[in-house]
């Protein structure tokens, strides 16, 4: 019997060769759009916002469309558009601080183009407000702080754009946090985490009682753990110590607050509280102690 088949060798010949071949082209990747194509794109991005959203194209939508995003190659592209019939829709609208926004007049009239460009404007600068907020000086941002960058626009105005940032991709990290009075506010949560914002909020609510028993209540629920008064002493709370005692003293008074308790340790003298709701006192005594004693003695 013949064992030499030379249709398997030739067979494996082939896959080989064209497994080759299709790892050369996969290598090569997708052709560069030509400049004619670029040009559609960009209109054809501009067009639907315009139809389907009755909005405009931010400048930075219409760049990712150019490989590379080359200021001088960009600047052709938009020039050659601005000559070519075809494409006689596309306005660009600078506005004040000198952002650039896209728009087709098929769609959008020139005062909606105006208007719809100061909104998103205005969007940009309340963002980055927020951010350098939470960034740079630790603190939320108020609505009337947020106000002075459109002194043109009322409050109501304003907080309207900023219901309306909820839903954008782009500012998906400025967030809201409401005060335990009501008081709106915002935070970057690239910057500043939403627990720190939810403290901040309260500590500018200005009631300190409050204050110190939600966040009590907080470390014994989350942790859990009994929360040292020394705590309430950063300057985040706004508490000056000579005042401290006042305020856990008031704090004990009011029936709202009855589960929140007070312990001291035998040894140091260190003082503790703890919600009863989250907590029970052995378990607390048990936490303190460790915290007072033993950890230190077991590093």
């Amino acid at each position: 019997m013949k064992t030499d088949d030379p249709e398997p060798a030739a067979a494996e010949k082939v896959r080989t060769e064209f497994g080759e071949e299709k790892s050369a082209e996969a290598g090569k990747g997708a052709p560069e759009p030509t400049v004619e194509e670029i040009k559609a794109r960009i209109a054809e991005k501009v067009r639907a916002d315009g139809k389907e959203r009755a909005a405009v194209t931010p400048s930075e939508a219409v760049f990712a469309l150019v490989p590379g995003s080359q200021q001088d190659r960009i600047t052709a592209i938009l020039d050659g558009m601005a000559a070519d019939g075809r494409y006689a829709d596309i306005k660009a609208v600078t506005t004040a601080s000198g952002m650039v926004f896209f728009v087709s007049k098929t769609h959008i009239g020139a005062d909606d183009a105006i208007a719809k460009s100061r909104v998103e404007e205005v969007k940009f600068l309340l963002a980055e407000k927020v951010r350098s907020d939470s960034r740079d000086d630790v603190k939320l941002s108020s609505v009337a702080d947020l106000q002075t960058l459109a002194p043109e626009m009322e409050q109501d105005r304003i907080v309207a754009i900023l219901d309306a940032m909820q839903s954008d991709a782009r500012y998906a990290d400025i967030k809201p946090v409401a005060s335990p009075n009501g008081t709106v506010a915002f935070h970057s949560d690239r910057h500043m985490s939403g627990y720190y914002a939810v403290v901040l909020s309260r500590v500018a609510a200005k009631d300190p009682v409050a204050t110190v028993a939600a966040m009590v209540r907080d470390e014994s629920r989350i942790y859990p753990r009994p929360t040292c008064i020394q705590f309430f002493m950063e300057p985040m709370f706004g508490i000056p110590p000579c005042d401290l005692k006042a305020v856990f003293d008031e704090m004990l008074r009011q029936p709202a607050y009855s589960d929140i308790k007070m312990m001291v340790h035998p040894e140091t003298g260190g003082v503790y509280a703890y919600s009863s709701q989250h907590m029970s006192g052995d378990a607390a005594y048990k936490m303190m102690h460790w915290v007072e004693v033993v950890k230190d003695a077991n590093p």
